[in-house]
């Protein structure tokens, strides 16, 4: 009860008549949102566009934070993906024509919804195909077939050569996939009669010399090259900020909205002293599987702290309050199951929205975060929208 009075404050100074109509909208807009989220889990609220993709950086980012979006659904959804990358040759200067003309003939050769295609560099697309890494080799042989059929219906392109990866064999974060990809396209001749390549599997003797790169946090000393946090399956402490800066600089690109969701697990530390620091763990872990089950392929997953999480959302304050609700209703009714134990835990969520609170992922977690220790400071379990005009006066009392 008081956090609703808190989030809904500016109501409150309305007059009573006025407050009471604008509850009312809003409590009806509530329920025809929540039934399309039952209907249709928001999978088709946003839907990401090439449109505004004008330069070859553009491009760039685009197909990483597409490649990105894929590693945050493993263990959700899937349990590997396929990147293929098709570079053209051709005479004439214009080559995004070419290249737009590659992409929509690509798109009728990728069979299911789960599959993107999209532009990369300047003489290239790229598919990225959600299957087994097992039938990577069957899928890549019936992709050739069909490639070799839409290159000669398009005479602008004289030659093309393809380069393929695999998750997790590849590489476990975004640019070791796409690294391969790029490597095993250059060992390719144009003309080739067999234009493709696999990326060979890493030797022992690789990864073994393999060294860190950029500053180690805590959780990532078993496993420090890979973008997701082997504890949870999202995307770890040192690799989620950077992962999430490029997807919401992708969003920003297209003047779309997006919401920022703080989510903190409420007394891990009583959970620690009553069981035991392994019984912690599975209850993170378990929050972690009902934040990816409720929430959309579209969104990004990261944890933060030991039992914090973040999750950045293509979607509208409003519709972002809604997730944060179900996702705090559903964590409290779950059983963590723990050695033969059943825990129960709660969450609390700090909410910020792009361009409402911030536009770069800085102010906005900062915002969410101070949201979060607000809630966490009334001692329950609320959903909280940060407010920088009350929070800051509550900041310097």
């Amino acid at each position: 009860m008081l956090s609703s009075i808190l989030q809904f404050s500016s109501v409150a100074q309305l007059p009573l008549a006025q407050a009471g109509q604008l509850l009312l909208v809003v409590g009806v807009s509530f329920a025809v949102i929540a039934l399309i989220s039952s209907t249709y889990r928001f999978h088709v609220m946003i839907q990401l566009s090439e449109n505004a993709l004008a330069t070859v950086e553009d491009c760039n980012d685009f197909f990483f934070v597409q490649v990105t979006r894929y590693l945050s659904k493993i263990n959700r959804v899937s349990s590997g993906f396929g990147v293929f990358i098709v570079q053209f040759e051709t005479a004439i200067s214009d080559k995004r024509r070419v290249q737009e003309e590659l992409l929509h003939e690509l798109r009728k050769i990728i069979r299911t919804a789960d599959d993107k295609a999209c532009l990369f560099r300047n003489d290239c697309v790229a598919a990225i195909i959600d299957t087994e890494e097992s039938n990577i080799q069957a899928v890549a042989q019936r992709m050739m077939i069909d490639l070799k059929k839409v290159v000669t219906a398009i005479p602008l392109i004289s030659a093309f050569r393809v380069g393929i990866s695999s998750f997790p064999m590849h590489g476990a974060n975004t640019q070791q996939v796409i690294d391969s990809a790029t490597g095993a396209l250059e060992t390719v001749d144009f003309g080739n009669p067999i234009p493709f390549c696999a990326a060979p599997a890493p030797s022992t003797s690789t990864l073994e010399n393999e060294k860190p790169t950029g500053e180690l946090g805590a959780l990532s000393n078993e496993d420090r090259n890979a973008a997701l946090d082997p504890l949870t399956g999202v995307l770890k402490p040192t690799a989620v900020g950077s992962y999430m800066r490029k997807y919401l600089d992708e969003i920003r690109r297209k003047k779309e909205p997006a919401v920022l969701l703080c989510i903190g697990i409420n007394r891990i530390d009583q959970i620690i002293k009553m069981y035991d620091e392994p019984s912690a763990d599975d209850v993170i872990a378990g929050v972690s599987k009902v934040l990816q089950r409720l929430t959309r392929d579209c969104d990004l997953i990261g944890r933060f702290h030991r039992d914090d999480f973040l999750v950045l959302s293509p979607c509208t304050l409003q519709q972002g309050q809604l997730i944060a609700a179900r996702l705090r209703e559903a964590v409290q009714k779950e059983v963590f199951i723990s050695g033969g134990k059943r825990i129960k835990t709660a969450v609390s969520i700090g909410i910020t929205a792009h361009p409402e609170h911030g536009r770069n992922l800085r102010t906005l977690f900062r915002g969410a975060y101070r949201a979060l220790e607000i809630v966490r400071d009334w001692n329950t379990t609320a959903c909280l929208v940060y407010d920088p005009v009350t929070h800051a006066k509550k900041e310097k009392a």
